[in-house]
């Protein structure tokens, strides 16, 4: 497999035993053919060669064994469903694990289309290298070499010479594969390549479709289908190549042994009973490496899989839970202290020697123009990356001896970028409660603005928003997302333009709910639209990742430079 051990997932015990399950079954299947060759040389031996009638006990034997193969096939077949489902489940048990783990800092390391390549197709693939091929594999060896120790027995000169092929199956095998790997290899990269893209496009088809350039798009999406057809094209010439190549060894192996074994006959050097058994049991032999050599194309798709599934899970965690957290404050205020901070794979620091406080209870504005630095202190303060240096404290906590859970639970969080899941109103607004009445939903709801449209629908809460909301408008979805804080009901609350999707009309009804809302809380507003903040305590305004200015409304009105240009500016486009 490469230089990426397959050990290096892991697998449990419940999945290690029911391969051995599924090994032994598969054994026990290749002993029903070995027995049924034999009863079938024996059969024909007493028909032609002792000239008897009666074969009833053989036959009896017989019929019996070929019953017991087919209840063995169907052991065989549901003992691979559990091991595939098994393994899926905990393979996509670790993955899911390792990526919320891994948290928002993945997104910048890996794209969302490479991701979903490994926890789906990546685990397809292992599914059948687990469930089909391993079984196979052992199947072979054991199963090919119980068959030549029973020919051992008949006849030793016979079963040597057959073994020359059948040790020749396997190793001529494993030549070709070796040379021709490298032309194949690449089906499931090409793949995850195709499946990213496409997903891109999915993803973008509004703003394709706006921008007039879908033609275009479309033509890059055939070329990355063509790379995937000629991949696959060549998987499948190598495949009909090597099936070709084993055959013929398969059969110039037993049409040798029979040959010879028909003269040995002629002339007394073995028994004609001998020369049946040979005749039934030498493709008994190779029946095992066939069923390999048909199963062996899973490890292509495994060798492609396992190099990203195994580097995804050794990916470092870049915010880990203490290991002595300790327990949450009973006051919020928010103190950064010479706050350092450079996003991964940038060169450029995104916070510079940060230092403010905001007391508890407190409204605090931030702003500043794009790229100063105002979402990466709210990402910041969730611990969705730690600091370079510096200290970021909650009451007199540091947030890195939180567990992270715990941390979460003390923030709400309403962002410009509003994301709701494919389920019911209901279920979205849930996730900030579980548990949440259907009473709560509804003072949520009342509050936020949005209980009067969500009555009017056919189904009220149990209505459906599609897929990232797709159902409703970008007003409803940031009232649905405001109604999800306020349920929250955290002593921390980040605000980022909560009403920028809003129509004149209910932004100030919606502004009244959050001014209420942020009562009794400690807030932080990202803000885009300085007319919004005016009832703010304080505002910090930055540029390049440092506090330049701080200080009320009014003051910065007042004496501040900068904060001034920004007002300015805004007047201008309004």
């Amino acid at each position: 497999m490469g230089k990426y051990n397959i050990q290096a997932l892991h697998l449990q015990t419940k999945i290690r035993g029911q391969l051995f399950v599924n090994i032994l079954v598969n054994l026990a299947i290749t002993a029903c053919y070995i027995i049924q060759s034999i009863l079938l040389a024996w059969i024909v031996a007493q028909l032609f060669i002792q000239k008897k009638t009666d074969i009833s006990i053989p036959l009896i034997m017989l019929i019996a064994v070929v019953i017991l193969r087919s209840f063995f096939l169907w052991i065989a077949e549901i003992a691979s469903q559990k091991t595939a489902q098994a393994t899926k489940q905990e393979l996509r048990k670790k993955l899911l694990t390792r990526l919320f783990e891994l948290g928002p800092s993945i997104t910048l390391r890996k794209e969302t289309g490479d991701i979903q390549t490994i926890i789906i197709n990546g685990v397809e693939a292992l599914e059948s290298y687990y469930s089909r091929y391993i079984p196979a594999i052992i199947g072979a060896f054991l199963g090919s070499g119980g068959v030549l120790i029973i020919l051992v027995v008949v006849d030793w000169p016979s079963a040597i010479l057959l073994s020359i092929f059948v040790i020749a199956f396997p190793v001529i095998d494993r030549l070709w594969m070796r040379w021709q790997m490298p032309e194949i290899s690449g089906v499931f990269a090409a793949m995850g390549a195709f499946g990213n893209y496409m997903l891109d496009s999915l993803q973008g088809i509004i703003i394709l479709k706006a921008f007039g350039v879908s033609g275009q798009r479309r033509k890059r999406l055939a070329e990355r289908t063509e790379n995937l057809k000629h991949v696959s094209m060549e998987t499948i010439k190598v495949t009909l190549m090597r099936t070709g190549l084993t055959s013929l060894i398969t059969f110039s192996g037993i049409a040798l042994v029979i040959v010879i074994n028909s003269y040995r006959v002629t002339i007394g050097d073995i028994t004609p009973l001998a020369l049946l058994i040979f005749l039934f049991l030498a493709r008994e032999a190779f029946r095992p490496l066939d069923r390999l050599e048909k199963e062996f194309s899973i490890t292509w798709a495994a060798n492609g899989a396992i190099p990203p599934m195994v580097e995804f899970l050794n990916m470092d965690i870049l915010v880990n839970n203490p290991t002595q957290p300790v327990t949450l404050p009973q006051h919020y205020p928010i103190e950064f202290k010479h706050v350092n901070f450079t996003y991964p794979n940038s060169n450029e620091p995104a916070l510079n020697e940060l230092c403010f406080t905001i007391k508890e209870h407190e409204t605090v504005a931030l702003v500043g123009v794009s790229g100063s630095g105002k979402t990466t202190i709210t990402n910041l303060l969730q611990r969705f990356f730690d600091v370079d240096n510096g200290e970021i404290f909650i009451g007199d906590i540091d947030i890195r001896n939180m567990l992270l859970d715990d941390l979460h639970s003390l923030i709400s969080v309403v962002s410009q970028d509003i994301f709701l899941f494919h389920g019911t109103i209901a279920e979205n607004l849930r996730l900030a409660k579980p548990d949440a009445s259907e009473q709560e939903l509804h003072h949520v709801a009342t509050a936020a603005r949005i209980d009067g449209f969500i009555e009017k629908l056919p189904q009220g809460y149990e209505t459906m928003v599609g897929e990232r909301g797709a159902n409703l408008s970008g007003g409803q979805r940031q009232r649905i997302a405001i109604a999800r804080a306020l349920l929250k009901n955290s002593p921390i609350l980040i605000l980022d333009e909560a009403t920028s999707n809003l129509d004149p009309e209910n932004e100030k009804a919606i502004q009244e709910s959050l001014n209420t809302l942020t009562q009794g809380r400690t807030t932080l507003i990202i803000a885009h639209r300085l007319s919004t903040i005016q009832h703010v305590n304080q505002i910090l305004v930055f540029e390049n990742g440092k506090l330049v200015e701080q200080g009320s409304p009014s003051e910065l009105a007042q004496y501040s430079a900068i904060y001034a240009r920004l007002l300015s500016l805004e007047s201008q486009t309004l």
